[in-house]
């Protein structure tokens, strides 16, 4: 499994109603970007738009896609499109546009779009790599028959930086038992070198379907591999309990390694072990292994983390 780490989630992708001046009050098409992975520089990721045309016959449709640059570093952007029945990749000629002062790209071609349900695909390859917390390249798409709008649909194309692989993790942790070993290989796709990679430990207790952060992960030891063998991880102590209105940090109760580096492009595998010590209080217990890289800018530290493997106790 592939945890492509952005420095945004994917935004939400929506559709809209034309607003045309001559445009009926409901369109007979509707269309939304389905969810798509992160993006890589000079790798073609997935865009696809489902569509659903209510009209009972085949027609002959404009999309024009607009790429906003607005959140992203300077760069080409190429875009792929397929026909429908088609496996061809066709490349869509695109041409800078800049609305409103902001910088952007756009580009149509046309397609024979059928009744019912159709998946159009598209690939976009970005060419730059992230510099800061937050960038993505913002995608509009528009369908439109001889000049009338039929239908909008936005998202954005969020762009990795820190990319880690879940190689091999341990369904369960055993009370009192051995280790168990979780391996993962972690790559740089940004354009800076982080100074370090943390891994949190976290542990939280099931209550009423609700997992709460409510115990210090000095209840497990925590190790990771090094050139010469296995390293104890620090284990911070406790910190005083969170006022009624404080909200608890998860990384209060974390196991920290800070003295990991990885270079731009870098890639190497790391590989940790986790044993419970015998202090775990009884209850329904679940944790999370999770990789962090930090990059410490003029102003402020920027974490760009993983959701981590998850583990139970038992």
């Amino acid at each position: 499994m592939v945890a492509a780490l952005s420095i945004a989630a994917l935004a939400s992708c929506t559709s809209e109603k034309p607003q045309d001046g001559g445009q009926p009050s409901t369109s007979p098409v509707w269309m939304k970007f389905e969810n798509s992975s992160d993006f890589v520089m000079g790798e073609p990721g997935p865009l696809a738009l489902a569509v659903d045309n209510s009209e009972s016959e085949r027609s002959n449709v404009d999309v024009s896609l607009s790429l906003s640059l607005e959140h992203a570093p300077k760069g080409d952007v190429a875009i792929e499109y397929q026909d429908l029945g088609s496996s061809r990749w066709k490349d869509l000629r695109l041409s800078p546009k800049a609305t409103g002062g902001k910088e952007g790209l756009t580009g149509t071609f046309q397609t024979a779009l059928p009744s019912g349900r159709s998946t159009l695909k598209l690939r976009l390859t970005p060419g730059m790599r992230p510099t800061d917390s937050g960038q993505s390249i913002g995608v509009t798409a528009r369908m439109s028959k001889a000049r009338t709008s039929l239908a909008v649909a936005r998202s954005s194309a969020p762009l990795t930086n820190f990319q880690v692989e879940e190689d091999s993790g341990a369904e369960y942790v055993q009370r009192g038992g051995g280790w168990s070993e979780y391996d993962f290989s972690v790559k740089n796709h940004s354009a800076v070198d982080y100074p370090r990679i943390q891994i949190l430990a976290f542990l939280c207790e099931e209550v009423e379907g609700d997992c709460r952060a409510a115990e210090s992960t000095s209840a497990l030891s925590v190790q990771w591999k090094t050139a010469d063998g296995w390293k104890d991880l620090e284990i911070p102590s406790p910190g005083p309990a969170p006022t009624s209105d404080a909200v608890q940090s998860l990384e209060d109760d974390a196991a920290l390694v800070s003295d990991i580096p990885l270079s731009r492009d870098e890639s190497k595998p790391l590989h940790f072990r986790i044993k419970e010590t015998g202090d775990l209080r009884a209850g329904s217990w679940q944790g999370q292994i999770q990789l962090t890289a930090r990059l410490k800018g003029a102003k402020s530290t920027t974490a760009l983390s993983s959701e981590g493997i998850e583990f139970y106790v038992k």
